[in-house]
């Protein structure tokens, strides 16, 4: 596939709630006023991010802001899967634009969730941090599988961007009704939120680990080793050698 010049042939999605979202997401697009464009629900999900990092931030206050954060979540998901259904319902679609924008905003977007929650009294930042690294991490796999076999895969073990959410959306909950519990874990205390944070992290780095290497041998079938003719090796006789030295 020429990067340059072309964006992923084939998209994955085979994640557990697929089967409601290809319901639910043409449905709402069908239902949307024609002014609506794709760009103003990417601006949208934009908005909800902030929205979301502004409530974690506010949970210092009053843990009641979890509920905003969790409103927050699902109007993210709606402006964020709903452009590019939006596109394809209306064939508007601007595949290398709409590439572009998508990764982008999904890139802005993660940072200020997580960064919101770290400044949280919820979730400590340095796991935050940690699982900013693994879903970049995640990310940047993701990019290396549509540029070499032109496979947009978004969906991992039949979890993806909707799955996360409703974890995220319940684990709020759950934090909310049980007043931000804290555990000692090796003798370090940390809060419900962070010990779940911690797993997420580790098991989006065992994903990558995992998936990078089933890519990395798909890639090797697809792209074997090319065998080297006689001439091609160093120090081998050539034919004319061969023939000089009778």
């Amino acid at each position: 596939m020429d990067i340059h010049s072309e964006t992923p042939k084939f998209r994955i999605n085979d994640i557990s709630l697929g089967p409601f979202e290809r319901r639910a997401l043409p449905w709402m697009a069908r239902r949307l006023p024609p002014w609506v464009m794709p760009d103003h629900l990417t601006v949208v999900a934009q908005a909800a991010a902030v929205f979301i990092a502004l409530s974690y931030w506010l949970t210092q206050f009053d843990l009641n802001w979890l509920w905003a954060a969790n409103i927050g979540f699902i109007i993210h998901w709606w402006g964020d899967s709903l452009d590019g259904t939006l596109a394809r319902v209306r064939h508007i679609e601007r595949n290398r634009y709409g590439f572009f924008v998508d990764h982008y905003s999904d890139t802005l977007a993660v940072f200020i969730i997580c960064f919101g929650m770290g400044l949280s009294p919820i979730l400590d930042m340095r796991i935050a941090l940690l699982i900013i690294i693994a879903y970049y991490g995640m990310m940047t796999l993701v990019n290396l599988v549509s540029m070499c076999r032109g496979v947009f895969k978004i969906s991992f073990g039949g979890i993806g961007p909707t799955e996360i959410r409703l974890i995220i959306i319940i684990a709020n909950t759950t934090v909310l009704f049980q007043g931000n519990p804290s555990y000692a874990v090796f003798g370090q205390p940390l809060t419900l939120f962070s010990i779940m944070g911690f797993v997420l992290a580790v098991g989006i780095g065992i994903f990558f680990l995992v998936f990078g290497e089933i890519e990395r041998r798909k890639l090797s079938a697809l792209d074997p080793t090319p065998q080297r003719s006689a001439e091609s090796v160093p120090g081998a006789p050539s034919e004319i050698g061969a023939v000089n030295l009778k």
